[in-house]
């Protein structure tokens, strides 16, 4: 589990009632992360069946940073309507 997302579940929760985008779906997706970020990626599960022998891509639906100043940012990319959207 991504402690990084539980920490700030309540933003994200936020951002994604204001931007028309379903928390329910991000709270599912797979997340890689680092430091001060988080990357929601979105994996098919129909195909990927190989595992490390599959070369499946998952993109990047929404990129989540938290800026120096201690505020999160949200990014979005061009998986974000389609994978998140309500």
């Amino acid at each position: 589990m991504c402690r990084l997302f539980e920490e700030w579940e309540n933003e994200i929760k936020n951002y994604c009632r204001e931007n028309m985008l379903s928390f329910e779906k991000a709270k599912k997706m797979s997340k890689s992360w680092g430091k001060n970020d988080i990357a929601l990626q979105y994996i098919d599960k129909e195909k990927g069946k190989m595992g490390l022998r599959d070369d499946t891509p998952a993109p990047a639906v929404l990129w989540i940073r938290k800026t120096p100043g201690g505020e999160l940012e949200f990014e979005q990319t061009e998986y974000t309507q389609k994978y998140l959207a309500i």
